[in-house]
């Protein structure tokens, strides 16, 4: 996981209201898989929760690498995932690699 995502992560986890989710130190798994229209970054772990729940405040958007991107997260089935999405780019790997700036409001 890169450092810009574990500050979106605990963004997101902290504007919820609901603090049951305790996020571990590491994972006992983690991919990442990418869909063109962006990335799911996905960790596994039994700390999670089973029950479905969306993480989609604050809106979080910025650049990664150039290219406009948002980001929200979701847990389920012990599993937490990362969303990144584009809104007309391709996102790869290599995007990834230069990080995210986020965008001034």
């Amino acid at each position: 996981m890169k450092e810009f995502e574990r500050t979106i992560i605990a963004e997101l986890l902290s504007g919820w209201k609901n603090k049951s989710i305790v996020f571990p130190e590491q994972a006992n798994e983690e991919t990442v898989e990418f869909t063109g229209a962006g990335y799911f970054l996905t960790l596994k772990h039994p700390a999670f929760p089973k029950k479905r729940t969306v993480f989609d405040s604050p809106d979080i958007r910025g650049q990664l690498d150039g290219v406009d991107v948002g980001y929200l997260a979701f847990v389920e089935n012990q599993d937490f995932t990362l969303e990144c999405y584009s809104y007309e780019q391709e996102i790869t790997s290599l995007n990834r690699e230069q990080g995210f700036e986020r965008a001034k409001t």
